[in-house]
């Protein structure tokens, strides 16, 4: 990857600063993500096992008539992945490639990205938001808990990356 083709972090953390003020001011609320999964989810197994998902108080919220296409968060995500695909697309910097270390096989990458990713998404719902709602959102509105959640991301990423580190080596 050419480093040139990179954006300015300083750029990209005005522009993400500027979204969030946006995001407050037209929808009222903050930027998240994780709760486009779960009424995702929500829907996929309410067409599958409809009795089951109506039994469920954590799947119910999700649902209704229209549910689907008025969940705002929804359309934030599909904008997210075509922004980012745009902004790849136009620094010439787009390529399918899997990262891993010199020594780490292709199917343990996949396996541990896999892991870490449900990991990180059934967290995201216990602390009731991921990084986006959390750390963006509740740290631009001084939320005590936004702040705590950012430094035991921080401190768990770094006793994380101590055991994984081997892999990337």
């Amino acid at each position: 990857m050419n480093k040139d083709k990179l954006w300015s972090p300083y750029i990209a953390g005005i522009g993400l600063g500027l979204t969030l003020l946006a995001t407050f001011y037209v929808m009222g609320k903050g930027l998240g993500a994780s709760s486009t999964f779960s009424l995702l989810s929500a829907v996929g197994v309410n067409a599958v096992f409809h009795d089951f998902a109506s039994r469920l108080e954590y799947l119910v919220r999700y649902l209704g008539s229209d549910a689907l296409l008025k969940d705002w968060i929804l359309y934030e995500v599909i904008g997210l992945f075509i922004g980012a695909l745009i902004g790849a697309l136009l620094s010439r910097n787009f390529k399918i490639k899997l990262d891993r270390g010199e020594k780490m096989p292709g199917r343990t990458r996949v396996l541990t990205a896999l892991t870490g990713g449900i990991l990180v998404g059934f967290a995201s719902r216990l602390a009731r938001g991921c990084t986006s709602g959390l750390a963006l959102t509740g740290g631009a509105q001084l939320a005590v808990g936004g702040w705590v959640f950012v430094i035991a991301m921080f401190v768990s990423g770094f006793i994380a990356a101590a055991f994984f580190r081997r892999l990337w080596s």
